[in-house]
């Protein structure tokens, strides 16, 4: 889930289980995500309509730059592949 929040931050949702929100928001430097209660992470961001494949590259083009956490990284690169399923078994 791509979302953005009042500051026209957009971040992308790597985790949500329910109770806490993983997210990585794009800023300079080394990517590191952000944990957040559902309440919280429900009052400060909302959906976006950007295409999740585009984002998705583009996180990944900053990380080769810049650099990320462990976390981030995997968690990118698992939503990506689960994406990449996803509109291979359209075809």
């Amino acid at each position: 889930m791509i979302v953005i929040n009042r500051e026209r931050a957009l971040a992308v949702v790597i985790r949500h289980d329910g109770q806490r929100v993983t997210l990585v928001p794009m800023r300079c430097g080394k990517l590191t995500a952000q944990h957040l209660a559902v309440a919280e992470f429900n009052r400060e961001w909302q959906a976006c309509d950007a295409p999740l494949a585009h984002t998705l590259e583009t996180f990944q083009l900053h990380i080769a730059s810049h650099g990320a956490s462990r976390e981030v990284a995997s968690g990118l690169e698992r939503l990506a592949a689960r994406d990449q399923d996803v509109v291979a078994s359209l075809f």
